[in-house]
């Protein structure tokens, strides 16, 4: 047995072994070390429990022998704090308010079942007095802690908890998919380890898992169905938890998850894993319409996830994305150009880039939604050809008291080809973006029927009838946020991938056009001149193009946040052409394939994953 697991296992080893590595005490001599060490209380601190709070009197200082501690800054308005640094083993945590004679300024909890070393006041300036040597290493200390300001919440994931919803939650097999989907994200980034750990590991000392999380890239706790001291465990012990559960299998009571939110606020404490859902489908079908809103309903998951078993690509999307290394793609609003889309999805699928999130507004929420829905390029192919040049979608004119078409057209486009799923029930996180005129604000619709809010974020004012939910009206997402960058960067899963749609161009009068026509005008022109282009905007252009033009300036400013950009020239397309598809989708592909290809040369590749 090496030096280092002799530390881990036997208790005392362990804690020598930590104040050797303490900037105070690495200074000391053998002899000098083992006499302080006789100074220091030892206390245990359970995962998720408090070790000071800030206020408290700056009485001591801590030295970390095992598990790992985290400093708090205070709740914000949503009610939870933020972890802005670690305190791993060896590190001293309490010494700046000891040595200032001041209260605590942050608040520090455990993280994991941890232990810490503590140094009163008074036995403090003992070992100083005795041995002024260890004040070099603590000064060092100091100077680094103030030079180099903690960056919040940028602790990476290294352990997950399994919380089977059930007895008969296949908890194992998913265990063993999402360990091999963790290795093989982890390849090529340094150790790859990845160990999972049942209920059989009950009753092993601490420094049991402390040594795991050592060994390990990741480490996987499989817990048991009900809160159990096992299951307690690997909730002190985890960053994340999973609650894991059969999809089409309803919730009939109270979840695990409930127990769990009332144990902790019993329990105290700053601390809170990051918890999330995951439905599993055993048969390998797609969820059933309405099944996923049984699940969340009351939930405060952080995100929610479908995966089937045995389905390599599923895992690794849920990898990618609980470890925040996933590709989300915004696609934004066009008109006809939004067939672009497709083209920059063929581009990524074909050079290996993965799409785990999708979100757009309008013509760009459609295609997002197909993506989401897990369409082939072929079936948007066939599917939007059908729907938008066999059949023209603005052709239900109607008397023109709130829009010049009744929209019922669109619905139906829509209904058919999504059916009455919910957005949660898609296989892929999904976001859509329509402009709230109540409320003038834009709502990122990632809840309720996918169709509805389809309709919602293509309803152009004046052209299509606005959607009313809740008292509100919803109109086209292009009125305010045409290329909805900053809802993704909200999520904040990894890098982002934008498809902007130049709307600019393609609209102007003759130039011999002073003053706009009369009716009598058109219709003449339209009897005799039929042949020719009318000089002047129809009136649904001058809609569209008035409904957009409002988030141009915001669009530009998204353009600087996204990853990677995919802007297709396509300013001699018009918005409404819908005859143009091919053209759309080939310069979508053409100026993908050359923004993958500089991506290729920068530090960006790894990240997108590039084959």
């Amino acid at each position: 047995m090496n030096e280092a697991l002799a530390a881990l296992v036997d208790p005392r080893s362990r804690r020598t072994a930590a104040l050797r590595r303490a900037p105070l005490f690495s200074g000391l001599d053998d002899a000098t070390l083992r006499a302080v060490e006789q100074r220091f209380e030892v206390i245990p601190i359970p995962g998720g429990a408090t070790l000071f709070e800030a206020g408290d009197p700056g009485d001591a200082l801590y030295v970390v022998s095992f598990g790992c501690l985290a400093v708090f800054d205070p709740p914000g308005p949503e009610g939870n704090a933020r972890v802005i640094a670690e305190i791993p083993v060896g590190d001293i945590v309490g010494e700046m308010s000891l040595i200032g004679h001041r209260r605590r300024s942050h608040t520090i909890a455990a993280i994991r079942d941890s232990e810490v070393l503590r140094l009163t006041r008074s036995d403090f300036e003992r070992v100083c007095a005795e041995h002024p040597e260890a004040l070099m290493g603590l000064l060092a200390k100091v100077v680094e802690r103030y030079g180099s300001p903690p960056r919040p919440d940028m602790r990476p994931l290294r352990t997950i908890a399994l919380l089977p919803h059930g007895l008969d939650t296949p908890c194992a097999p998913f265990a063993t998919d999402l360990a091999a989907a963790l290795k093989r994200i982890q390849r090529g980034h340094g150790n790859g380890r990845v160990e999972v750990i049942g209920p059989e590991a009950m009753g092993e000392p601490p420094e049991r898992f402390y040594r795991a999380e050592a060994e390990s890239a990741f480490v996987v706790y499989r817990a048991d169905p009900g809160l159990t001291p096992w299951t307690r465990l690997c909730l002190r012990q985890a960053d994340a938890l999973l609650v894991v559960a059969i999809a089409d299998r309803p919730p009939t009571g109270p979840q695990l998850i409930d127990a769990i939110r009332a144990e902790e606020m019993f329990r105290g404490g700053p601390f809170r894993s990051r918890r999330e859902l995951v439905l599993v489908h055993e048969d390998g079908r797609r969820a059933k319409p309405g099944t996923t809103a049984f699940w969340l309903r009351g939930q405060d998951y952080g995100m929610h996830h479908h995966v089937r078993l045995g389905r390599d690509n599923d895992f690794n999307r849920l990898a990618r994305l609980l470890l925040n290394r996933s590709v989300g793609v915004v696609m934004a609003g066009g008109g006809a150009r939004g067939f672009a889309h497709i083209g920059a999805v063929r581009a990524l699928r074909e050079a290996g880039v993965p799409i785990d999130l999708v979100g757009g507004t309008s013509m760009g929420a459609i295609v997002a939604a197909s993506v989401a829905a897990g369409w082939t390029i072929e079936e948007m192919d066939e599917r939007f050809r059908r729907a938008f040049v066999d059949r023209n979608p603005l052709n239900d004119y109607t008397v023109p008291f709130v829009s010049l078409f009744s929209g019922k057209r669109v619905t139906r486009l829509l209904r058919a080809a999504f059916g009455e799923i919910d957005i949660e029930d898609m296989p892929k996180p999904f976001f859509c973006v329509s402009a709230n005129l109540t409320r003038q604000n834009a709502d990122v619709h990632s809840r309720g029927k996918l169709w509805h809010w389809l309709r919602a974020s293509v309803s152009i004012p004046g052209v299509l009838p606005p959607v009313l939910s809740a008292g509100n009206v919803h109109v086209d997402g292009g009125v305010i946020d045409n290329f909805p960058v900053t809802a993704m960067r909200r999520i904040g899963r990894g890098p982002v991938i934008g498809i902007d749609i130049d709307v600019g161009g393609g609209l102007a009068a003759g130039a011999d056009v002073v003053d706009s026509w009369s009716a009598w005008e058109f219709l003449r022109r339209l009897v005799w001149n039929r042949g020719e282009t009318l000089p002047i905007p129809s009136i649904v252009r001058l809609l569209l193009r008035s409904a957009l033009i409002g988030s141009t300036a915001r669009a530009l400013a998204d353009r600087t946040q996204v990853d990677l950009l995919v802007l297709p020239p396509m300013r001699d397309l018009d918005l409404l052409d819908w005859t143009s598809f091919d053209r759309a989708i080939e310069a979508g592909y053409a100026e993908a394939m050359k923004a993958l290809e500089a991506a290729r040369t920068d530090t960006l590749a790894p990240r997108l994953y590039l084959v």
